[in-house]
């Protein structure tokens, strides 16, 4: 089945009156406008748009994207992106447009953003375009696991990928692609530019500014608007270039950056020295956010806004960070530092960084090179028996995270007050790296099992990468009478830990190590659990065909009815077709199941569930919801508890669907899963709604209480939204007013002009079923 992506017969020049771009920029690229329109009617997968900076590309390509009948995803790269981010970011706007209505929700529950993209990309079998912008800021070491995505995802017969970037490796791709070349604007309408901005001095003086800006787009508008802003003539923009005595990037770039004032100045400081965008929220809550600037910034091209964030483009980064002192580069370092510390506990879509773990980690790594470090002679430590492993757990403890709101972006250069505040907390960073030292001179002399029990005492502390050094410290024991039979486990944990670090290179090598060693062993059962580990990564990593080889390996051997539930999952989760998934839980079913764990057995059980419910069989679904809610604390549980409860309250059975939900609720609370706790609660607050509403209104609230801990607009929205409904099936006017009127100043915040129009309409049902005078008062 072939998806229509566009509709035929188009008109090139005019594929939809709300778009913005420049008409000249348009003019200059119809032939790649018709390009990308023949890559979007056409069986093509993978579209590589490339031309050098400024010349239009992402522009060219959103005037296409405007008239595609798709889901469309975009993802924009910066020098610190994993995969993981991108992930993170696709499933945020999958879930998005789920809450919107616009796609389906997935009902099965995913253990890591693999499996949620999955989900989501196999529930909504519509056309998907993925654009992913910038591809060349992505480190060459990080596009591997990247592409690996891809390629899985193109498999996909309705799926298309658009890759942006000013320069492409062709060699990376294995799979076919079409490429599309952005270029200079031709000088006909270079000229025809200017004359529609009221610059008339063609010729010799319009030649030599199409010649330092090389006729690309981006460099012509910008040099415009400096013209404008500061009411110069081709003249004396050319004269002030020559006296400048630089290149005419540095020229124009710095000319723009004269245009930040001094208090917008660190707004830009900040995100001169952050390596990825910064929520808008976050901006706000640290003060450095002013609408009315920010709007100017943007409009001239010196800010950039991606979906609900800023940025500063690389070119002016280059400019800016060469103005900043250093006490004041130093200080927005450890800022930084502060600020991912204050996000690595939260979940990912509570956060106020859209970035993944791993990035946070990364970067903070990075930021700390910036600090300085005093290096010392330590002398030899006196140290009393197991006071190492005292200092080492003191040393990993939880530093009081100061809330984010009580940060501070805003420094001067002569602000002495805090240059003394931070050449105290320099000072606190550098005896705490003496104590580093000196520790890790002690973990040098500790035993295999020494190391090998603070290692896991690690691991329970979430210090994955410290508990990675003592392991590989352990490897260094090779005389110790134990190490040979401490060695597979030592390979495993490096394995898992380097896991838990998304170091996918590292786990796979030392679950291979592992593997090799239980191969000269003999241990059947182990050699294959730790090929199921090795086809877990291949999951991850979207290596999905090595990934099914492995397992269907594992199958044919002896081997336990544990581990063979468990390759019957993976195989279930690798597959697109519910009718094949269906069948491997029916294998699994079938085995003998006493011996278990119990983990093991609530995914099988749970995601059975989920599969007759795809089938429609909704008897046989809640039978195995029940059989998995049975086996009490597993991860499942919640979620079982939820589907459970749906499947009631669709059949009118809304004492037992009240049941199922109060118990998913109070689990949700335990866990503070913020995200249960909304749904439960509006689930609740509906079927309360007719027949009690003392407790109706309760549940509204509690689900308005965790949208709002969250800061999830769109749920808050929803909340209070019900609830002035609920009002105004009740003639409860005033309320209802105030619900709806709390809603509509959210939407309108966010620009969602289809919200608007539906709470606006609400609010005029009020104003005709009161009349104009009472509704009036109302208002006031």
């Amino acid at each position: 089945m072939q998806y229509k992506f566009i509709q035929n017969d188009i008109d090139l020049k005019n594929l939809s009156v709300a778009d913005e771009i420049n008409p000249f920029l348009l003019e200059n690229n119809l032939k790649q406008v018709s390009s990308i329109c023949d890559f979007f009617s056409s069986n093509s997968k993978l579209l590589l748009i490339n031309g050098f900076m400024g010349t239009g590309k992402t522009a060219i390509l959103n005037h296409v994207v405007n008239v595609l009948d798709c889901i469309t995803i975009k993802y924009k790269c910066f020098e610190t992106t994993i995969l993981d981010d991108v992930l993170l970011s696709f499933f945020n706007d999958f879930k998005t447009m789920s809450e919107e209505g616009k796609i389906l929700l997935p009902k099965n529950k995913s253990e890591n953003f693999t499996q949620k993209i999955n989900a989501y990309f196999e529930i909504n079998k519509k056309p998907i375009l993925l654009v992913i912008d910038s591809y060349n800021e992505i480190l060459k070491n990080n596009r591997i696991e990247i592409l690996n995505f891809l390629k899985h995802i193109s498999a996909l017969p309705y799926v298309k990928i658009v890759l942006i970037s000013r320069t492409f490796d062709y060699s990376e791709f294995d799979i076919e692609y079409e490429k599309v070349t952005t270029l200079a604007l031709e000088k006909n309408i270079y000229e025809k530019y200017l004359r529609a901005n009221n610059f008339k001095q063609i010729g010799p003086l319009s030649d030599e500014l199409y010649k330092n800006t090389r006729g690309y787009f981006f460099y012509v508008t910008l040099s415009l608007k400096i013209m404008q802003i500061k009411n110069l003539d081709l003249i004396n923009f050319i004269d002030a270039f020559s006296k400048s005595f630089l290149t005419f990037n540095d020229f124009i770039i710095r000319e723009t950056l004269s245009l930040v004032d001094p208090v917008s100045g660190h707004l830009f400081r900040f995100l001169t020295i952050m390596r990825h965008p910064v929520s808008i929220k976050l901006l706000k809550t640290l003060q450095l956010y002013n609408e009315e600037r920010v709007q100017y910034f943007t409009e001239n091209l010196i800010l950039n806004k991606y979906k609900d964030m800023l940025y500063l483009k690389d070119y002016f980064k280059n400019i800016s960070e060469n103005s900043i002192s250093k006490n004041v580069t130093t200080k927005i370092h450890t800022g930084c530092v502060d600020l991912y510390n204050t996000q690595l506990p939260i979940k990912p879509l509570e956060r106020d960084l859209l970035v993944s773990r791993q990035t946070m980690r990364n970067e903070i790594e990075y930021h700390n090179t910036f600090i300085p470090r005093k290096i010392t002679f330590i002398p030899e430590p006196k140290i009393e028996q197991n006071s190492t492993n005292t200092e080492l757990n003191k040393l990993v403890e939880e530093p009081k995270e100061e809330k984010i709101k009580k940060m501070s972006f805003i420094f001067d250069d002569d602000d002495t007050g805090v240059l003394d505040k931070i050449a105290d907390s320099i000072k606190d960073f550098l005896n705490k790296s003496e104590i580093e030292q000196q520790l890790s001179k002690e973990e040098d002399k500790l035993t295999l099992t020494e190391l090998i029990n603070l290692a896991k005492r690690e691991e329970i502390a979430f210090q994955y990468k410290h508990a990675i050094s003592l392991y590989l410290k352990s490897l260094k024991h090779n005389q110790d009478e134990d190490y040979y039979t401490y060695l597979p486990k030592i390979y495993t944990q490096l394995a898992c830990n380097y896991q838990k670090c998304s170091d996918w290179y590292n786990a796979k090598k030392y679950f291979t190590l592992a593997k090799d060693f239980y191969n000269s062993t003999g241990d059947i059962e182990k050699i294959n659990e730790m090929k199921y580990n090795i086809a877990n990564i291949y999951y991850m990593t979207f290596k999905k065909e090595e990934a099914k080889g492995l397992l269907l390996q594992i199958e044919k051997e002896p081997i336990s009815n544990e581990l063979r539930v468990k390759v019957y999952n993976a195989l279930a989760n690798l597959t697109n077709n519910y009718n094949k998934a269906y069948e491997y839980y029916e294998k699994a079913l079938k085995l003998d199941l006493q011996q278990i764990d119990k983990d093991v057995l609530a995914e099988l059980y749970y995601k059975f569930g989920l599969a007759n419910e795809y089938n429609e069989n909704e008897k046989q679904a809640a039978i195995y919801y029940k059989k998995c809610i049975d086996l009490k604390d597993t991860q499942y549980l919640s979620n079982a508890l939820s589907n459970i409860a749906t499947l009631y309250d669709d059949i009118g059975e809304s004492n037992l669907a009240i049941k199922y939900y109060y118990e998913s609720l109070n689990i949700d609370k335990q866990k503070n899963n913020l995200n249960g706790i909304y749904a439960s609660s509006m689930k609740l607050a509906e079927i309360y709604s007719p027949k009690d509403t003392d407790k109706a209104i309760h549940y509204f609230n509690e689900a308005i209480n965790s949208a709002n801990k969250l800061q999830e607009n769109f749920y808050i929205v929803s909340a209070t939204t019900a609830l002035g409904d609920f009002y105004f099936n009740r003639n409860e006017n005033s309320l209802a007013y105030k619900n709806y009127k709390i809603a509509l100043d959210l939407v309108n915040e966010t620009k969602n002009e289809n919200n608007y129009k539906k709470i606006q309409e609400r609010i005029n049902d009020i104003r005709i079923k009161i009349g104009e005078e009472r509704f009036k008062n109302l208002a006031n």
